[in-house]
């Protein structure tokens, strides 16, 4: 992380402030906190709530170890603010966080964040532009969705939202009731969902419903969700031109691993291509037998995928690694 840049007096403007040529003075090396790229520092037990507000435009909020417990909404409403764990420690958010719609650029990196919350509303919640969800662990215990990124208020649509390398688990009410979901993309422009091991949420691991536009899912593992990943809309808007290629979506349990919902106009532009599939559901074997793939399905082209069996019991490592190990090239696949 870059050190902001010191501005020095020259030394010709303080010649003619002094009279005399002068050398422009050293200036000191950061030390403690701002040396670890920390602007302000909050302890385990401080105001959570309070200190991510409190953060200004590009500051950077490092969380010390330990359980910080939101008494209400924790919320980032400034540009380019980055919120994470102090270096070198883990520190656990709990409660709702939302980056809303001023809070365009803002990185939110290497924490736990358990979602609970007492009106179980999503967590965290993504309003703005530009915004990084990165290398964090998300659940909830169960309760809500997890990921929501949606327009709010009368704002456009969020654009260009990242979510990368996160493990997202256990999210949305059991028994479950068809709407909590790992990753919630309902009103989004042009997101990347990339690298995330997703896996146990009730619903969905990730659903683009109902005007989920431009998004590239590359590279995740969706693992033992309700279902695994959906193209859809409602009576008068619909997701389109959506790239789903080269994830693991294997053992949803309640529905297909891929599949599209329509309630209005159908999609377009849509494409499943180079995914590894793998189902023992009979009622939502899909096809070809075993995939998990909705025959048949309206507004998305879907070529490439494969039926292997994954090389795992449960998604315990990365979701890297575990693209990399999963045996889709092995001959004799069935694809479709």
């Amino acid at each position: 992380m870059g050190r902001r840049p010191q501005r020095l007096l020259p030394v010709a403007l303080a010649a003619a402030v002094l009279g005399a040529a002068a050398a422009p003075e050293a200036t000191a090396a950061p030390t403690g906190d701002a040396a670890l790229g920390c602007d302000r520092t909050l302890a385990a037990g401080g105001d959570v709530v309070a200190f991510v507000a409190g953060l200004g435009p590009g500051e950077v909020g490092c969380l010390r170890e330990g359980i910080h417990v939101a008494a209400g909404v924790a919320r980032i409403g400034a540009p380019g603010v980055l919120l994470s764990s102090y270096p070198g420690e883990s520190a656990t958010l709990s409660g709702r966080l939302w980056i809303d719609a001023g809070g365009d650029r803002a990185v939110v990196q290497d924490l736990i964040l358990d979602g609970r919350n007492p009106e179980a509303k999503p967590s965290p919640t993504i309003n703005a532009d530009d915004v990084v969800l990165r290398g964090n662990e998300i659940s909830n215990e169960h309760t809500a969705i997890c990921v929501s990124v949606n327009d709010y208020g009368g704002e456009p649509p969020p654009r260009r939202v990242v979510i990368e390398g996160n493990v997202i688990h256990d999210c949305g009410l059991l028994p479950a009731t068809n709407h909590h979901h790992g990753i919630y993309l309902a009103g989004a422009r042009g997101a990347l969902v990339s690298g995330n091991l997703i896996y146990g949420n009730a619903d969905r691991g990730i659903q683009l419903y109902p005007d989920a536009d431009g998004s590239v899912v590359v590279g995740n593992v969706i693992d033992g969700n309700g279902s695994g990943l959906i193209f859809g809309g409602d009576g008068s808007s619909s997701s389109d031109r959506n790239l789903v290629a080269g994830n693991i979506i294997t053992g949803s349990g309640d529905r297909f691993n891929i599949e599209s919902h329509w309630q209005g106009p159908i999609g377009e532009g849509n494409v499943a291509i180079g995914n590894c599939l793998a189902t023992t559901a009979d009622e939502y074997g899909g096809s070809p037998p075993g995939s998990g793939l909705e025959p048949s399905m309206q507004g998305v082209l879907t070529f490439g995928n494969a039926v292997a069996r994954p090389g795992y019991e449960a998604p315990t490592v990365d979701a890297a690694a575990l693209v990399g190990a999963f045996p889709c090239g092995a001959g004799g696949a069935a694809r479709g």
